[in-house]
C-alpha cells in the first residue's frame, strides 16, 4: 500500500489499532479498527464514482482522504514498524 500511494508515513498524535486477518489465498489483510473514530465523525455525503468507472478500476482506494483529516487515519502495523496514515479512504471508516 505504501508503494501504491494508499498510505504514507505519519507523525499523527492519533492511532487506531490494526488487526490482521488471513485471506483464503493465504495472504494477510490488514484491518484498522476505526470504531472510536467513527463515533466522533460527522456524517457527510460524498458523490460516488460512476459504476462503469469502478468496474474499470480497483473498487477500493478510489476516494481521497482530505489533507486535513489524513492524520486521523493513522495506524501502526505492529511494534517497531512505525506509524502510517491513509491517503485514500480505507474500508471501515465512516
Amino acid at each position: 500500500m505504501l508503494k501504491q500511494g494508499i498510505i504514507e508515513p505519519s507523525n499523527s498524535p492519533w492511532m487506531a489499532p490494526a488487526l490482521y486477518t488471513p485471506k483464503k489465498s493465504g495472504e494477510v489483510r490488514i484491518c484498522v479498527d476505526y470504531r472510536e473514530l467513527n463515533k466522533k465523525t460527522r456524517k457527510d455525503a460524498y458523490p460516488l464514482p460512476l459504476p462503469d468507472d469502478i468496474f474499470h478500476k480497483s473498487g477500493f482506494w478510489q476516494i481521497p482522504v482530505n489533507m486535513n483529516d489524513k492524520e486521523k487515519t493513522a495506524f501502526s502495523p505492529g511494534p517497531g514498524m512505525g506509524l502510517f496514515q491513509f491517503t485514500r479512504m480505507p474500508f471501515g471508516l465512516t
